[in-house]
């Protein structure tokens, strides 16, 4: 909920808070807008976030290369949500992330180089709304490379969001895929032999047998069936 202005003003009062909005402002470099201002207020009256932690926030997000409001308010909320609630817990969250970047840029073989700020977000919405495990990204970062030689983020997004639509949790759900996939392929190529070695050619061909209907796999069906 929004802050009256009453309370604004009673809280603009405060050593403390006029103290961190100081420091705010050099963080970001420029004076706080009434919105900017209302929103560190927020985070400290609604969020019950500490003037040290808000420091932290603000520091900590200007790091990675964003001084915007709304990405600063986005990681708010999530250190709220997770329970972060000190300083202390806040730099383990934080190192625990940046430990998850590198591993994704190793896992892509990119070397000697910190992530850019594309590349973070990308990481950011893999392990926040896929809700994914650092092995199941790394697969996905290697099945990437060998598939397209390189370092492809959008590529491996294509990857996750379709595990995520057949529900994939674990690393052996990619192997009961993997598996089904290999065993449809089997059967495809069986068949094919089968009709050949009876004379019979594909639909369209022009061959009298043109009417022959091959047996159709329904294969999203038969995924979310395995998966379930």
């Amino acid at each position: 909920k929004a802050l009256t202005p009453d309370r604004v003003k009673e809280l603009k009062q405060n050593e403390d808070i006029i103290q961190l909005l100081y420091i705010a402002e050099q963080y970001l470099g420029k004076t706080l807008t009434p919105t900017e201002t209302r929103k560190i207020l927020f985070f400290y009256d609604e969020l019950h976030m500490s003037v040290d932690l808000i420091d932290y926030l603000i520091e900590y997000c200007v790091s990675k290369g964003s001084k915007d409001i709304h990405y600063i308010k986005k990681v708010a909320f999530s250190w709220h949500e997770a329970g972060i609630d000190t300083v202390t817990r806040a730099k383990q969250e934080t190192t625990t992330y940046h430990r998850n970047y590198f591993s994704i840029l190793k896992a892509f073989g990119i070397s000697n180089r910190n992530p850019i700020q594309s590349e973070i977000h990308m990481i950011d919405h893999w392990m926040k709304d896929y809700g994914f495990t650092m092995d199941i990204l790394t697969e996905a970062c290697s099945r990437t490379v060998a598939s397209t030689g390189k370092a492809n983020f959008r590529y491996a997004d294509r990857i996750l969001s379709g595990w995520k639509d057949k529900g994939v949790r674990h690393l052996t759900d990619i192997q009961a895929l993997d598996t089904l996939h290999k065993q449809l392929q089997s059967d495809r190529q069986e068949q094919k032999q089968r009709q050949e070695q009876k004379g019979i050619r594909p639909s369209g061909s022009g061959n009298r047998f043109n009417n022959f209907q091959q047996r159709n796999y329904d294969y999203d069906q038969l995924e979310n069936q395995l998966l379930k």
